[in-house]
């Protein structure tokens, strides 16, 4: 995986080596639908262990009663579920396709 991504980074570095237009790039532009996607996931799965973190911290001091902090556990987890499994999902999509441009821009 590494090896293929760096052929792709050597291959999209010779294609765009000395273009004047990469510099008022925007980075937010720069990023494909997908890594957008992916980005996304992984923050809103962080979120979520974040939520449940202080939940629990919660629970312990007693802030939050039991039954309370078992059913919001349970609501965050199935969502983080739903998150991770897109992630797995958007991560499969990004592998094939980086394959896809290592054979573009494989060396002869």
């Amino acid at each position: 995986m590494v090896l293929m991504n760096g052929e792709i980074m050597e291959g999209w570095l010779r294609e765009n080596e000395g273009r004047d237009d990469a510099k008022g790039l925007d980075v937010d532009e720069a990023c494909d639908a997908l890594s957008k996607q992916m980005l996304d996931c992984m923050a809103s799965d962080m979120a979520v262990e974040v939520a449940i973190y202080a939940l629990d911290k919660a629970a312990q001091e007693g802030a939050v009663p039991f039954d309370v902090y078992m059913r919001n556990v349970r609501l965050l987890s199935r969502e983080q579920f739903f998150h991770r499994a897109i992630g797995s999902k958007l991560r499969a999509v990004r592998t094939q396709s980086m394959a896809s441009m290592a054979q573009q821009y494989a060396f002869p």
